[in-house]
């Protein structure tokens, strides 16, 4: 019994460090393909803040809590990134992520 929840605790940081290293690449490989708008940006800083919100979680290793707030700074600098390349509009409004 000890030996599964070992197991299950392995396979779950194993699974937060590649969601990790999932959203990094999407951050950066995205750029490559699609012009961003306010809504991606929008997107980004969500998952950002997920990201920063699981590093937090309780007992997580500290290598996955750091490769999480990693993912997080670089999904935010994305937003910015789209945000300043954008023209100011008035009175916007939140739109659904495509994703």
């Amino acid at each position: 019994m000890r030996e599964l929840q070992q197991q299950n605790r392995q396979f779950y940081q194993l699974l937060v460090s590649l969601s990790a290293t999932l959203l990094r690449k999407v951050a950066t490989e995205s750029a490559r393909y699609k012009t961003f708008t306010g809504a991606d940006a929008e997107c980004f800083i969500d998952e950002a803040q997920a990201c920063f919100r699981c590093a937090r979680i309780p007992g997580l290793r500290q290598q996955i809590a750091e490769g999480l707030e990693v993912a997080g700074h670089e999904l935010m600098a994305m937003a910015v990134d789209i945000e300043t390349g954008l023209p100011r509009l008035k009175g916007g409004t939140k739109q659904q992520c495509d994703y």
